[in-house]
């Protein structure tokens, strides 16, 4: 079967590819921590052999700041497959935040579900990237 990954994802509706309404914003003494639980997917799947990671970050990180920690901890291959040169996200690495994709890495985290899902999938060019 041969679904190209464009043909899922509604990219005219650009509600998707913004930060969610509402998302809770805690600063000052109220700042704490949050539970990210990340999952990679795709050919990302093959720079480690966790295929699942826990974060701990602060609860005004955005996507960004969950790649800082990845390509930290997963090295080079990882950094150069989901990031360009200028540190953009590449257009064939997809982002979800429970469930709802994400195109720009400042949209801030939600931090209502703990832990949050982010899934993180690099399409190669059969699948549409």
């Amino acid at each position: 079967m041969s679904v190209r990954w464009d043909a899922v994802v509604d990219c005219t509706r650009p509600s998707i590819f913004t930060s969610r309404a509402s998302p809770r914003r805690v600063s000052g003494e109220d700042a704490g921590r949050i539970q990210v639980q990340v999952r990679l997917f795709g050919a990302l799947a093959s720079v480690s052999a966790e295929r699942s990671i826990a974060l701990e970050l602060p609860t005004t990180s955005t996507i960004a700041d969950v790649f800082a920690p990845l390509c930290e901890r997963l090295g080079e291959q990882f950094e150069a497959g989901a990031l360009d040169d200028t540190g953009r996200k590449r257009r064939s690495c997809r982002v979800f935040v429970d469930g709802v994709p994400f195109e720009s890495l400042q949209a801030p985290l939600c931090t209502s579900a703990q832990p949050t899902q982010i899934e993180i999938i690099l399409l190669v060019a059969p699948e549409g990237g």
